[in-house]
């Protein structure tokens, strides 16, 4: 939030900072960029894990549940652009993952052999196919809409020497659960938005196409990370035109090649308006009509009273400014219980500007004033809002939508229960169909056998254990031996979406791009697109602005700050911003505000940009004071501040505002790790087992494993949640975060350990009649130190009775180290 501006002569103080003297940024190389680490750890060990003679394994995604049954596949096509085509694995991948496998696995209480990591498999690799990886991938079209409990993509090795290839990738490729989602759940409030429109006569909303700018993404600082910006963003787009997530212009343009994928328009926030304080609010809002004189322009009015703004300020004091202007003034509340404050807000602007019947019977306002509801909206909220209007006699076009978290962030992989498994094996060349088959969930009974996604008599089903027909199979092969099969357009997944066949794509054959970091090395794309255009909505005169960052209350009541100096490396450091990065904003901009093509050029502050360049060297000119992080507090305190340092870039204090808040998501996940670890740390003690010796071992530090890899929304919310983890544990399988912690945290060794681990591909490959032959093997592929076996495949009772507890007990109690058995279902 801002909290203050000063006016008047302030002296440059970047010549006291120093700013040219720092160092050059990371913004434009991906350091998560090797595909060898881009794994959960455990499957560094799973080569030793299969059969003998194990020559094929091939897997299956798809949601198996959830809270919508109809599904639209997106966002593969980008993690295989992004991660997979081309050469992606070289010497040099090989050696840096050998260096973090060797210390990884090598905690000095308990250290492992050394081989675990499967050097020999990835230089096969590199020499025998160029560092391509040999698999195919065959995959639903992306947007489809199938019913869940369907097929989505297969993948499986095509040479024999890479069996473990398979489920090795599993953990980057089912992070294709999170543009899913969101696409699937941006796709039913569309559905809704659409059924109150017709109910309240508005169907030429619908037919003109109006509707797709009827629900805004706000989403970009309420994400994890800005590639999942990226990802969730373009998810939405899939359904709706109206964005201000720029980073979701990247991805369709780069990895989609559409450039005109979404719009937004100018529109204040409380930073603007509150710089010209209370008593000049009225100046702020004829400023606004002033500076966009045409075309669509949003206002947030709840700086301090809504109904005032709209009774005294709009509907009266502006109100002839309002009715004369060539486009729509869009008021917007912000705050207040949902659906009473835009039933309010509604009715006090009917009361000044009139309203006109629908053929229903529903009122609709004039055409120059709409209203926009930005806050507490998620597809409950929504749909009980549009409910309300209804049922008061409001028409629907009344109103449009912005949501935040609740669109890009508030669901996870068990919204749809999307999960990975393996289904068939091949083994001295005999294929087997496999599968778990828990008894402690039936819900979690996989497919067996190779799979065909099939449409039957208007039906869509998939066959199983190869009974389908590979003629009729919806899947097509999108991904073979490093090559991109299908390269689809964004154009063609939205007619899917809809139902309508498009025109084929042809492969573009791109390079290898997994060293580019697409997102981070465009400071001036990191933002909402709103904030481009608010150098033009603060006072005249305003020099300086100041703005803090706070938790202000949750469900803890302390926070542990942590994760700012990722993103001030990652981002903000050195000169990031350059004339070739000024013009390509420009061009991204100049399409994306294209409602305000006649005064674009007062929209994008190049000047701004440009003075940065030349006067700053493309450093920023900005301060930024932090606590220092790891450090403790209660709610509701300042955690950082930040102010421009030239008074010429004012407007640059809160167009770095959307990303520096995505420190949101490690200090949230630092603090709720920290509060488990509280738990833990009172139930050993209450349970007795918080001896020195535990202690000085440090054992506590692994009560908490991180397996949360597969389950965010992107490599790099994955990197900074589960660095935000290992402050306070020692435990995980997330590699990215052991990435994050030696390129930003100076970790110089390893902040994190891991252990040899089976999971159900591995066991089952054996077969259910081999299951205990399965565990043996895991006993002897690694006697000594700690192993961990899922033992719930088929049923974990029986495993641990008769198997564990007695076919190899004695193997287990003479051996040096201990098991960790796994059950992986149940309540």
């Amino acid at each position: 939030k801002g909290t203050h501006v000063e006016s008047g002569g302030m002296e440059d103080l970047a010549l006291k900072r120093g700013l040219k003297s720092v160092p050059l940024s990371h913004s434009d190389v991906d350091v998560f960029n090797n595909i060898i680490l881009l794994t959960d750890s455990y499957k560094v060990t799973d080569h030793k894990q299969y059969p003998p003679n194990t020559e094929v394994v091939y897997s299956y995604f798809e949601c198996r549940g959830g809270l919508y049954e109809e599904v639209c596949f997106f966002g593969l096509q980008y993690i295989l652009k992004r991660y997979l085509v081309g050469q992606v694995v070289t010497e040099a991948k090989i050696a840096e993952a050998e260096q973090y496998f060797r210390v990884h696995f090598d905690h000095e209480h308990w250290p492992q052999d050394q081989g675990l990591f499967n050097r020999d498999g990835w230089q096969y690799i590199l020499e025998e196919h160029g560092g391509r990886l040999p698999i195919s991938i065959k995959a639903c079209p992306e947007g489809t809409v199938v019913p869940w409990r369907n097929v989505l993509f297969t993948m499986e090795n095509t040479d024999t020497n890479c069996y473990w290839l398979t489920t090795y990738l599993e953990t980057l490729l089912v992070q294709v659960w999170y543009p899913t989602t969101v696409c699937t759940q941006s796709r039913e409030m569309k559905k809704i938005i659409q059924k109150y429109l017709r109910e309240t006569g508005c169907e030429d909303v619908i037919e003109t196409g109006a509707v797709l700018y009827k629900l805004h993404d706000f989403g970009f600082r309420g994400c994890s990370s800005v590639e999942s910006a990226a990802i969730g963003g373009t998810a939405h787009l899939v359904n709706f035109l109206g964005t201000d997530t720029m980073a979701a212009l990247v991805l369709t343009k780069e990895f989609y090649s559409d450039d005109r994928a979404g719009f937004s328009i100018p529109a204040s926030e409380h930073s603007t308006m509150t710089a010209w304080g209370r008593d000049r609010e009225l100046d702020a809002m004829r400023n606004m009509l002033e500076q966009y004189p045409k075309g669509l322009v949003a206002v947030v009015s709840d700086s301090y009273d809504i109904f005032n703004a709209c009774e005294q300020y709009w509907g009266t004091d502006l109100k002839d400014m309002i009715e004369q202007r060539d486009g729509t003034l869009v008021v917007r509340p912000d705050s207040g219980e949902l659906p009473g404050i835009v039933l309010q807000v509604l009715e006090t602007l009917e009361l000044k500007f009139g309203s006109i019947e629908t053929n229903s019977g529903h009122r609709r306002l004039p055409s120059y004033i709409r209203v926009i509801q930005g806050d507490g909206i998620d597809i409950n909220t929504l749909d009980s809002t549009l409910r309300a209007m209804k049922k008061a006699g409001w028409a629907a076009d009344n109103l449009a939508f912005g949501s935040g978290g609740a669109l890009l962030q508030k669901l996870h992989r068990d919204t749809e229960r999307c999960c990975f498994k393996a289904s068939f094996v091949k083994i001295a060349g005999e294929g087997k169909d496999i599968g778990k088959e828990p008894v402690t969930d039936s819900g979690k009974r996989s497919k067996k056998g190779k799979l065909t996604l099939e449409l039957r008599d208007g039906q869509w089903v998939t066959m199983e254990e190869g009974r389908g027909d590979v003629m009729t199979d919806i899947m097509r092969e999108v991904f073979r031996d490093g090559e991109l099969l299908v390269d689809d357009t964004f154009q063609a997944v939205r007619e899917r979406s809809e139902g309508l066949i498009p025109q084929n794509t042809i492969p573009e054959n791109p390079a290898d791009r997994s060293d580019l970091d697409p997102f981070g090395s465009n400071i001036i794309m990191m933002t909402d697109s709103y904030k481009v255009t608010h150098h033009r909505q603060y006072p005249p005169g305003t020099t300086q602005i100041y703005s803090y960052f706070e938790s202000r209350g949750g469900d803890y009541e302390e926070t542990c700050f942590f994760g700012l100096q990722y993103f001030l490396k990652k981002y903000l450091v050195g000169p990031v911003v350059t004339p070739r990065k000024i013009d390509l904003a420009e061009q991204y901009l100049r399409i994306h505000f294209l409602d305000s093509q006649q005064m674009f050029e007062s929209l994008f502050n190049r000047q701004g940009w440009e003075y940065i360049v030349n006067q700053k060297g493309g450093c920023l000119p900005i301060i930024i004071k932090a606590v220092p992080e790891g450090t403790v507090l209660k709610t509701r305190n300042v955690l950082f501040t930040m102010e421009n340092t030239d008074p010429e870039c004012f407007w640059l204090t809160n167009y770095l505002e959307s990303l520096l808040v995505q420190v949101w998501y490690p200090m949230t996940v630092c603090t709720i790790s920290r509060a488990q670890k509280r738990l833990i740390m009172q139930y050993l003690g209450e349970t007795g087992c918080l001896e020195k010796e535990a202690m000085e071992s440090g054992t506590h530090l692994f009560k908490l494993h991180d397996f949360g890899f597969r389950g965010v929304s992107s490599v790099e919310s994955a990197a900074t949640g589960g660095a935000g983890h290992l402050v306070n544990f020692l435990g995980s399988d997330t590699m990215a975060a052991l990435i994050l912690c030696k390129e930003y945290y100076r970790e110089e060794e390893v902040a994190g350990y891991s252990i040899p681990a089976s999971e159900h591909s591995t066991m089952t490959s054996w077969g259910r009649t081999g299951e205990c032959d399965a565990m043996k093997n895991m006993l002897e592929k690694y006697p000594k130190g700690i192993v961990a076996c899922v033992s719930d495949s088929y049923d974990v009772f029986q495993a641990c009775k008769e198997y564990w507890g007695t076919a190899h007990k004695e193997l287990i109690e003479k051996r040096e180290g201990f098991l960790v058995v796994r059950p992986d279902s149940g309540e």
